[in-house]
């Protein structure tokens, strides 16, 4: 799922849980866990594809929407954090925390949902931190080739709101008679 759908469905879900229970610390939660949680997609971009000479949220946005990345580490989208934090959750049930792990639960899923359908190789098993590790969290080894639209990254800031990247019509399709 691109950035966008991320954003909306952590906003809903934040209002929602606002809505339910009063609580502004557990809708806060849902929207980082929701939505803030991608974070980790600009520490790889700029630590791990040592891209700090061009931190800027267009090129950031570009260089991912272009399917450019050489690494995947995102050390914040794994079942094993998850599960890390609700071990804490449920021994000091914060409603940040609890928040957080609500959000992060939906992101997750979208994102297996979605990009599981298309980009990569193996949908669950991509979102253990270790099934990473063991293959070096290498991008080609993680990760399909995807044949991208060629004005991908063209318009960053417009993609950021759409559902999933733009790709090339196959090649292959028959007409309907």
């Amino acid at each position: 799922m691109m950035p966008g759908g991320h954003l909306a469905t952590s906003v809903a879900l934040g209002g929602v849980a606002y809505a339910v229970t009063g609580s502004i610390e557990l809708a806060v939660g849902c929207l980082a866990g929701g939505f803030l949680i991608d974070v980790d997609h600009y520490l790889d971009y700029i630590v791990f594809e040592k891209q700090w000479v061009r931190p800027d949220p267009a090129s950031f946005l570009r260089y991912y929407f272009r399917n450019e990345l050489e690494w995947v580490v995102l050390p914040l989208h794994s079942f094993e954090l998850m599960a890390v934090l609700t071990i804490i959750a449920i021994w000091h049930p914060q409603p940040l925390l609890v928040g957080y792990l609500v959000g992060a639960a939906m992101h997750l899923a979208f994102d297996i949902a979605v990009n599981g359908d298309y980009s990569i190789r193996n949908r669950y098993s991509f979102y253990f931190f270790a099934y990473r590790a063991k293959h070096g969290f290498s991008a080609s080894e993680l990760l399909e080739p995807i044949n991208l639209a060629r004005d991908t990254g063209s318009r960053p800031f417009r993609e950021f709101f759409s559902w999933r990247p733009s790709v090339e019509e196959s090649s292959s399709t028959t007409e309907n008679f």
